[in-house]
Protein backbone atom coordinates (compact mmCIF):
# COMPACT_ATOMS: atom_id res chain seq x y z
CA UNK A 1 0.00 0.00 0.00
CA UNK A 2 1.22 3.03 -1.07
CA UNK A 3 0.87 6.19 1.73
CA UNK A 4 -1.34 8.95 0.63
CA UNK A 5 0.10 11.54 2.87
CA UNK A 6 3.02 11.52 5.27
CA UNK A 7 1.76 12.51 8.53
CA UNK A 8 4.07 14.72 11.00
CA UNK A 9 3.29 15.67 14.54
CA UNK A 10 4.57 19.06 15.18
CA UNK A 11 5.14 20.22 18.55
CA UNK A 12 7.70 22.85 20.75
CA UNK A 13 10.98 22.70 19.96
CA UNK A 14 13.08 20.65 22.37
CA UNK A 15 16.46 20.76 21.06
CA UNK A 16 18.69 23.20 18.74
CA UNK A 17 18.63 23.12 15.10
CA UNK A 18 20.88 19.97 14.26
CA UNK A 19 23.58 20.42 11.83
CA UNK A 20 22.67 18.96 8.20
CA UNK A 21 23.87 19.27 5.14
CA UNK A 22 23.51 17.73 1.48
CA UNK A 23 26.29 15.68 -0.42
CA UNK A 24 25.53 14.84 -4.39
CA UNK A 25 28.10 11.39 -4.85
CA UNK A 26 29.20 11.99 -8.00
CA UNK A 27 30.19 8.16 -8.84
CA UNK A 28 27.03 7.29 -7.61
CA UNK A 29 24.69 9.86 -8.64
CA UNK A 30 22.93 10.28 -5.32
CA UNK A 31 22.02 12.94 -3.28
CA UNK A 32 22.65 11.80 0.62
CA UNK A 33 21.29 14.24 3.15
CA UNK A 34 22.51 14.08 6.31
CA UNK A 35 20.74 15.21 9.39
CA UNK A 36 22.22 15.60 12.78
CA UNK A 37 24.91 13.73 14.10
CA UNK A 38 25.24 9.80 13.86
CA UNK A 39 25.93 8.68 17.64
CA UNK A 40 23.79 6.84 20.28
CA UNK A 41 20.43 9.09 19.99
CA UNK A 42 20.25 8.78 16.16
CA UNK A 43 21.02 5.17 14.88
CA UNK A 44 18.56 4.05 12.41
CA UNK A 45 15.35 2.08 13.43
CA UNK A 46 12.73 2.84 9.81
CA UNK A 47 12.15 4.16 6.99
CA UNK A 48 10.20 5.21 4.64
CA UNK A 49 10.50 4.53 0.73
CA UNK A 50 9.75 5.05 -2.83
CA UNK A 51 11.36 3.97 -5.96
CA UNK A 52 14.00 7.39 -5.59
CA UNK A 53 13.70 8.39 -2.18
CA UNK A 54 14.68 6.38 1.33
CA UNK A 55 13.85 8.83 4.74
CA UNK A 56 15.29 6.98 7.67
CA UNK A 57 14.48 7.25 11.11
CA UNK A 58 15.73 7.33 14.49
CA UNK A 59 13.81 5.20 16.93
CA UNK A 60 12.34 8.78 18.46
CA UNK A 61 10.19 8.93 14.59
CA UNK A 62 12.89 12.07 13.95
CA UNK A 63 14.45 12.12 10.32
CA UNK A 64 17.91 11.20 10.08
CA UNK A 65 19.04 10.60 6.47
CA UNK A 66 17.45 11.36 2.99
CA UNK A 67 18.42 9.58 0.16
CA UNK A 68 17.62 10.84 -3.57
CA UNK A 69 18.52 8.25 -5.96
CA UNK A 70 16.81 10.06 -8.60
CA UNK A 71 20.01 11.56 -10.99
CA UNK A 72 20.44 15.08 -10.81
CA UNK A 73 20.30 15.38 -14.62
CA UNK A 74 16.88 14.16 -14.05
CA UNK A 75 16.00 17.06 -11.83
CA UNK A 76 13.36 19.55 -13.49
CA UNK A 77 15.26 23.17 -13.46
CA UNK A 78 13.42 26.13 -12.39
CA UNK A 79 14.46 29.01 -12.39
CA UNK A 80 12.60 30.82 -9.98
CA UNK A 81 12.87 28.18 -7.62
CA UNK A 82 13.88 30.00 -3.90
CA UNK A 83 14.52 28.30 -0.81
CA UNK A 84 11.40 29.00 1.98
CA UNK A 85 12.38 32.33 3.70
CA UNK A 86 10.39 32.13 6.63
CA UNK A 87 11.36 28.97 8.60
CA UNK A 88 10.35 28.05 12.25
CA UNK A 89 11.57 25.76 14.78
CA UNK A 90 10.01 22.73 15.80
CA UNK A 91 9.78 19.02 17.23
CA UNK A 92 8.91 16.94 14.50
CA UNK A 93 7.79 12.79 14.26
CA UNK A 94 6.91 11.17 11.68
CA UNK A 95 4.01 9.01 12.34
CA UNK A 96 3.82 6.65 9.42
CA UNK A 97 7.13 3.49 8.68
CA UNK A 98 7.92 0.76 7.14
CA UNK A 99 5.41 2.31 3.74
CA UNK A 100 6.15 2.80 0.63
CA UNK A 101 5.50 6.09 -0.36
CA UNK A 102 4.60 8.00 -3.38
CA UNK A 103 7.39 8.97 -6.14
CA UNK A 104 7.71 13.11 -5.64
CA UNK A 105 8.60 15.42 -8.24
CA UNK A 106 12.29 16.96 -7.92
CA UNK A 107 13.37 20.05 -8.73
CA UNK A 108 16.17 21.79 -8.34
CA UNK A 109 17.87 25.43 -9.62
CA UNK A 110 19.71 26.62 -12.14
CA UNK A 111 22.68 25.41 -10.81
CA UNK A 112 22.04 22.58 -8.97
CA UNK A 113 22.96 23.59 -5.58
CA UNK A 114 19.56 23.49 -4.05
CA UNK A 115 16.73 20.75 -4.34
CA UNK A 116 12.66 20.59 -3.60
CA UNK A 117 11.39 16.89 -3.06
CA UNK A 118 7.79 17.28 -3.57
CA UNK A 119 5.43 14.97 -2.30
CA UNK A 120 2.13 16.96 -2.39
CA UNK A 121 0.48 19.57 -4.65
CA UNK A 122 -1.32 20.70 -1.51
CA UNK A 123 -0.39 24.09 -0.35
CA UNK A 124 2.71 24.63 1.74
CA UNK A 125 1.31 26.38 4.90
CA UNK A 126 4.52 26.57 7.18
CA UNK A 127 8.32 26.09 6.80
CA UNK A 128 10.16 23.75 9.71
CA UNK A 129 14.13 23.14 9.93
CA UNK A 130 15.01 19.74 10.00
CA UNK A 131 18.60 20.81 10.20
CA UNK A 132 20.43 23.81 9.24
CA UNK A 133 20.31 23.57 5.48
CA UNK A 134 16.75 21.22 5.68
CA UNK A 135 13.18 22.29 5.44
CA UNK A 136 10.12 20.68 5.49
CA UNK A 137 6.99 22.23 4.20
CA UNK A 138 3.79 21.16 5.19
CA UNK A 139 0.20 21.99 4.85
CA UNK A 140 -2.81 22.78 7.34
CA UNK A 141 -3.12 19.64 8.30
CA UNK A 142 0.95 18.86 8.74
CA UNK A 143 1.39 16.86 6.43
CA UNK A 144 4.62 16.84 4.73
CA UNK A 145 4.24 18.90 1.19
CA UNK A 146 8.13 19.06 0.61
CA UNK A 147 11.80 18.70 1.43
CA UNK A 148 13.80 21.17 0.81
CA UNK A 149 17.87 21.24 0.55
CA UNK A 150 20.16 24.30 0.51
CA UNK A 151 23.98 24.46 -0.20
CA UNK A 152 24.60 21.02 -1.59
CA UNK A 153 28.21 19.98 -2.12
CA UNK A 154 29.46 17.98 -4.54
CA UNK A 155 31.35 14.37 -3.40
CA UNK A 156 33.53 11.87 -4.24
CA UNK A 157 34.07 8.81 -2.50
CA UNK A 158 32.03 10.15 0.55
CA UNK A 159 35.10 12.47 1.68
CA UNK A 160 33.03 15.55 2.24
CA UNK A 161 30.22 13.87 3.67
CA UNK A 162 32.95 12.17 6.13
CA UNK A 163 34.75 15.13 6.28
CA UNK A 164 31.51 17.05 8.18
CA UNK A 165 30.65 14.24 10.08
CA UNK A 166 33.90 14.17 12.04
CA UNK A 167 33.86 17.95 12.36
CA UNK A 168 29.69 17.61 13.59
CA UNK A 169 31.32 14.47 16.16
CA UNK A 170 34.29 17.49 17.39
CA UNK A 171 31.76 19.55 17.94
CA UNK A 172 33.61 22.20 15.82
CA UNK A 173 31.04 24.93 14.12
CA UNK A 174 29.81 23.70 10.84
CA UNK A 175 29.13 26.37 8.32
CA UNK A 176 26.35 26.85 6.86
Amino acid sequence: MTLEYLRLRITTPTRPIEPGRGFYQLEEDALYVQIGLFDTRNRFFSYLESETVRLDFDRNARLIFVELSLPRRAWSVQDELEFPEVIEMADIRWLDFRETIKEPTVTTNRDRTMVRIRYSSDRAERNFYLARTVVAQVDSKDNLVAIWVERIEDDIAGREIATFRKRCRKGWAVTV
